[in-house]
């Protein structure tokens, strides 16, 4: 799982290096720096990560059982 903010932090080779299957972008209410930039969500999708984000899906809970199986529930906004 990868959890993102600005297009700095989440550079090509990162992504590469790290192969996250899931990403979580927290997306503030009045976010004054555009986030999640497009140029980082073509990136994520390339990269075929199922993104969950705040501004779209409200609060993201996951939670992970003693076998390591997250479980993802979210608010739809």
């Amino acid at each position: 799982m990868l959890i993102i903010g600005s297009k700095t932090s989440t550079t090509k080779d990162f992504v590469k290096f790290v192969k996250p299957k899931i990403c979580l972008i927290g997306v503030g209410e009045n976010n004054k720096f555009g986030h999640p930039s497009e140029e980082i969500l073509k990136r994520l999708e390339e990269f075929r990560c199922k993104i969950y984000r705040t501004d779209e899906m409200g609060e993201i809970n996951i939670t992970v059982n003693s076998k390591g199986k997250l479980k993802i529930e979210h608010n739809c906004n």
